[in-house]
């Protein structure tokens, strides 16, 4: 079975496609860092079904950029199996004042793509997307517990 890390995690916080009736566009750019636990929930031949729960910290790439100093929850569905993997998840990063930012995100062992979906306070309205990948693993806590670092890249803006 692929090795399942942090990407899951990773990918919320990077990829973003999004928007319609997009104000002025901004760019971000950050890394996120995250452990991830893994739970078999199905197994079919050679495709194994895993659930995923993510926490960690993002930091913008330019000090205090969008982003910066931020948590998040993801939790997500990985298909394994010796063509690969792919994974959908949903992640809420949290910010120094309690705003949130809720996305979802798509992936697969190289990358995955990110949308914004929504926001709280001064993320009320946000819009947005981009693509992220991973930077490195790290040693594995435990058989079901990884760890690792992703760089994210996109544009956000708020409805109109």
């Amino acid at each position: 079975m692929p090795a399942i890390g942090p990407r899951h995690v990773l990918a919320l916080a990077a990829a973003f496609v999004g928007g319609s009736a997009l104000a002025q566009e901004k760019p971000y750019e950050i890394k996120v860092c995250s452990t991830t636990e893994v739970t078999v929930i199905d197994r079919a031949g050679e495709t194994t079904i895993l659930a995923s729960v993510s926490r960690g910290i993002a930091d913008s790439v330019k000090p205090g950029g969008a982003f910066d100093k931020t948590t998040f929850e993801c939790r997500g569905v990985t298909n394994a199996s010796k063509a690969g993997l792919d994974y959908n998840s949903r992640c809420t990063f949290v910010d120094a004042d309690g705003d949130r930012v809720v996305g979802a995100t798509a992936g697969h062992a190289k990358g995955w793509n990110w949308k914004f979906l929504g926001g709280t306070g001064k993320w009320e309205g946000i819009e947005g997307g981009g693509t992220g990948k991973s930077t490195g693993a790290y040693p594995r806590l435990s058989p079901a517990v990884s760890a690792g670092c992703g760089l994210a890249t996109g544009t956000y803006s708020f409805k109109k």
